[in-house]
């Protein structure tokens, strides 16, 4: 897995350290008509760059890791989860300072705009 002070190069962006690791408390089971049964667990890394890339930085990356048949396999494609696991990494980052006050003031500014008032999703 992956730890907070672990260092590393990313092939066209350069240095970063890790510096805050959100995981699930437990992998998500997950069913495929290929392969049977699978646990998924994604994470939600911050990242620091020696120089960042842009000027958005691009802190966040989602890798995760999927065990099929017992064998682990690692993966930083864009990853699909549910909502319930997105809604727990979400919440951990918070707990743990990730984001800014004025992006946390944006999400919540955002969430009110947009919350249905008969409790249905918007499509």
């Amino acid at each position: 897995m992956i730890t907070v002070g672990k260092t590393g190069k990313a092939k066209y962006w350069g240095n970063y350290t890790v510096t805050n690791v959100v995981q699930l408390q437990r992998p998500v089971k997950c069913f495929s008509h290929e392969v049977g049964e699978a646990e998924f667990e994604p994470v939600l890394v911050r990242l620091k760059w020696d120089t960042p890339p842009s000027d958005d930085t691009n802190e966040f990356w989602f890798p995760y890791w999927i065990s099929i048949n017992g064998k682990h396999k690692y993966g930083q494609f864009a990853p699909m989860m549910g909502e319930g696991a997105l809604l727990e990494l979400l919440s951990g980052a918070i707990q743990q300072g990730y984001f800014s006050p004025e992006f946390l003031k944006g999400l919540n500014e955002a969430i009110a705009r947009n919350v249905p008032r008969n409790g249905k999703a918007q499509t």
